[in-house]
C-alpha cells in the first residue's frame, strides 16, 4: 500500500511500481527483435544488423541469464576508465577492445516496445530498470554527458558525477 501510494505521488518511482518488464507486442513493432542477435555462448551476443558485439550483462552481473552479482554504477570518468581495466587485464570473451557505447550505439539496443525495462530480455536477460552511460558528452553544457535510460528506453543527459550503470560494447569483424 505504502509504495502504490508513492508510485501515484512520485513520478520517479515509477519503475519500482512494476514487478516485470512491460510489452506492446500486438500494436508496436520491436526495435530490436531476437533474430538480429546471434548470443555466441560466451557472455557475449552479437548485432547481425549493426554488427556490433555486446557483453550480454551489464557491469557487475553475469550468469546465463545475469542473475549472479551486483550492479557497477560510476560516474561517468570512472565509466570511461572502466573498460580499459577489462581491456589491461584478462580481457572478455577473448578480446581486449572493449569500449563504453556512444549515444547511437548504446540506442540500437533499446526495445521501444517495452518499458522496464526498455530491451529485449530474450537477449539481455534480467537487465535492470537503471540509466547506463555512453561515451558521448553533452556538448551544451560541458559537465553532462548521455546516458540511455533503460526504464523508458529514452536517451537523456545528466551531470557526470552521478552514478550509472555500464554496458561494453565492440566493433565485430565476421570471422572473430
Amino acid at each position: 500500500m505504502k509504495t502504490a501510494i508513492l508510485c501515484v505521488l512520485y513520478l520517479w518511482l515509477i519503475p519500482l511500481c512494476f514487478a516485470e518488464q512491460l510489452c506492446q507486442s500486438e500494436s508496436i513493432v520491436s526495435t530490436a527483435p531476437s533474430a538480429n542477435f546471434l548470443d555466441l555462448g560466451d557472455g557475449s551476443v552479437v548485432d547481425q544488423v549493426t554488427g556490433l558485439m555486446w557483453r550480454k550483462c551489464p557491469e557487475g552481473l553475469s550468469g546465463e541469464n545475469c542473475e549472479l552479482g551486483e550492479l557497477v554504477t560510476l560516474t561517468w570518468a570512472g565509466a570511461l576508465q572502466y573498460a580499459p581495466k577489462i581491456n589491461d587485464g584478462a580481457g572478455f570473451a577473448g578480446y581486449h577492445d572493449w569500449r563504453l557505447p556512444n549515444i547511437r550505439e548504446l540506442s540500437t539496443i533499446v526495445d521501444l516496445q517495452c518499458a522496464n525495462p526498455a530491451i529485449n530480455t530474450d537477449v539481455f536477460p534480467s537487465t535492470p530498470v537503471s540509466h547506463a552511460w555512453t561515451s558521448s558528452p553533452y556538448h551544451f553544457y560541458t559537465h553532462y554527458s548521455w546516458y540511455v535510460d533503460f526504464s523508458s528506453g529514452a536517451p537523456t543527459y545528466d551531470e557526470r558525477i552521478s552514478q550509472k550503470s555500464v554496458r561494453l560494447v565492440r566493433d565485430h569483424v565476421m570471422g572473430d
